[in-house]
């Protein structure tokens, strides 16, 4: 709580449950792999698949290092019982390279099962999902769109299904038309898009036919109401508005300094700070052989 001029207390401003602090703490904590499964089979159900049984997260959420984990990771990494791969992620800045982010996180995704003597018929299904709260298809009316490797001629033929990217856009432009999702993806979506806007009572009103979405915002409540979590919170979002200003300076030092010692510098901070070579390479126009070589 904080205080007014006349002294009042007034309610503080809640962490929205987009944000990946929250994400990160939802589904990658010990003992919430519930929130994450039903998360996916809502996804799931939304493009007529079947639901799958359990989940394990790949990087659980770690409090001591979430601060300054690297920039470039994806929020939640998972696989089930089948070995299908999940790589989730929630975005709330309009870029416009994030189709080919998240297509490079996907491949990225596939193509580390291949190992040396790993058969190609038994690479798993990587399942990408982007949660907006932007409108990323103006042309689409839907809320949740699904996208594969299709024939031009033909989008009905597929040719594989081993890649898949779903978009889920919590955005105020698609927002009125929740209702047209099945109801347990519908209520993911008002949960992300309403949580720090509306009320306990309004939003325990709004979920009230998903138990385990209500237990989700309860879970965000108790996120809110914890110093230390919204302390982490807040210095990540320091360490984040950071590594933008870094990266801006980067893209200016690029055009009006060309490849001096001043973008050797930033590109070596860079690679330890755990950015990708390529988005270095784009950056400070370095070649990829140089950066390698940067110590």
């Amino acid at each position: 709580m904080s205080e007014n001029g006349s002294g009042e207390a007034q309610p503080r401003e809640q962490i929205p449950a987009y944000r990946d602090t929250f994400v990160h703490f939802l589904f990658g904590t010990p003992g919430n792999e519930p929130f994450l499964l039903h998360f996916l089979n809502a996804v799931l159900e939304s493009d007529g698949q079947l639901p799958t049984a359990s989940v394990e997260v790949r990087n659980p959420f770690n409090p001591a290092t979430f601060v300054t984990e690297k920039y470039s990771i994806l929020d939640v990494k998972a696989t089930d019982e089948r070995g299908d791969i999940f790589a989730v992620e929630f975005q709330t800045s309009e870029q416009t390279a994030f189709a080919e982010r998240m297509t490079y996180y996907g491949c990225r995704s596939f193509g580390s099962q291949m190992y040396q003597g790993t058969k190609y018929s038994s690479l798993q299904v990587v399942i990408a999902i982007a949660v907006t709260t932007f409108e990323m298809f103006r042309q689409l009316k839907s809320i949740h769109n699904s996208f594969r490797l299709t024939a031009k001629a033909d989008a009905s033929v597929v040719f594989t299904n081993k890649l898949q990217m779903h978009i889920l856009e919590a955005a105020k432009e698609k927002i009125d038309r929740v209702s047209e999702l099945p109801p347990a993806l519908g209520a993911w979506v008002n949960f992300y898009f309403y949580s720090h806007l509306k009320s306990e009572a309004e939003m325990t009103a709004l979920l009230q036919n998903q138990p385990i979405v209500q237990q989700a915002y309860g879970k965000h409540q108790q996120f809110n109401r914890d110093e230390r979590m919204r302390a982490i919170d807040e210095a990540h979002q320091r360490f984040l508005n950071d590594q933008a200003s870094e990266l801006a300076e980067a893209r200016d030092s690029g055009r009006d300094e060309g490849r001096d010692e001043r973008n050797i510098e930033i590109a070596r901070n860079m690679k330890l700070k755990g950015y990708s070579t390529n988005d270095i390479a784009e950056l400070t126009g370095l070649s990829l052989v140089e950066i390698e070589r940067l110590n």
